[in-house]
């Protein structure tokens, strides 16, 4: 348990770790605070790398606030900067309009850098039934790129997800938050993940599920997991640790810190991650 000992003795993880799930940049809207200081992307690197953390896939704090292009353009500069420690999603943001998707999915997909697509439904952004997001995800079963979606309680529909899976097959949905941050959302989403072989659970934001990382493996399998944390919003500590103490072995953690991620990315279209 090699793993366990390392994160026991305040040791950066030795194995390769791939945060999925980042934001970069300040966000207070709503009363919403970050959990520590320094929200700039090079704090967020630092404070990851200490952890043991190879590089993040982020999407700026701009799409929740509607602000597709923005999002985009500081996702891109973010990587330009920071080689082969930031990667980012397109930020998709169906009241932008259609021609703006259009647009920004065309011009990043051949980005470098950019790995795949990030959805807000259920939260500012509508539901996933929005013809904007139709497109997107047709665009991504095209690409056979990853979408990370986010998911709290039961926005968007769990009958939604299931849907969108029934009609594309080749890009690879990631359930965030395992699902929707409870054990009663989680349980809905088994039967999703467990139906298509394109679905995934990532793990942010889990404070308030009671199921373990070994819960999940057990239910989910150990090929579906992916790591995340939501740094900036949360500190990553807590997921690196739930990860790192959960009484499963290395190679189980080693695929959920990086494996699954980068099998995911292995028949993609848009960019590939070099550790």
């Amino acid at each position: 348990m090699e793993i366990t000992n390392q994160a026991f003795a305040s040791k950066p993880i030795s194995c390769p770790i791939i945060d999925a799930h980042t934001h970069i940049g300040a966000y207070h809207r709503s009363g919403w605070h970050q959990k520590y200081d320094g929200t700039e992307t090079s704090s967020v690197l630092e404070y990851s790398a200490r952890l043991g953390v190879d590089c993040i896939v982020t999407t700026p704090h701009q799409l929740a606030q509607g602000m597709m292009e923005e999002a985009n353009l500081i996702a891109e500069k973010a990587i330009h900067d920071f080689p082969g420690k930031v990667y980012a999603y397109i930020a998709v943001v169906p009241s932008c309009g259609m021609d703006v998707v259009k647009r920004e999915l065309k011009k990043y997909a051949v980005t470098d850098g950019f790995l795949g697509l990030k959805f807000l439904p259920g939260y500012y952004h509508g539901e996933l039934t929005a013809p904007e997001y139709q497109y997107a995800l047709d665009f991504a079963d095209e690409m056979s790129c990853p979408v990370l979606c986010h998911i709290w309680g039961d926005g968007p529909k769990h009958a939604d997800i299931e849907n969108v899976l029934k009609k594309h097959h080749k890009l690879k949905f990631i359930c965030a938050h395992q699902g929707g941050g409870s054990v009663p959302y989680t349980d809905m989403t088994l039967p999703i993940v467990q139906n298509h072989e394109n679905a995934y659970l990532e793990l942010c934001g889990s404070m308030g599920n009671q199921y373990g990382v070994e819960d999940l493996v057990e239910r989910f399998g150990e090929d579906r997991i992916i790591f995340g944390t939501d740094v900036t919003n949360l500190d990553p500590k807590y997921e690196l640790g739930k990860v790192a103490f959960a009484p499963v072995s290395d190679d189980v953690k080693k695929k959920i810190f990086a494996e699954n991620y980068l099998e995911i990315i292995r028949t993609s279209q848009m960019g590939k991650i070099v550790l």
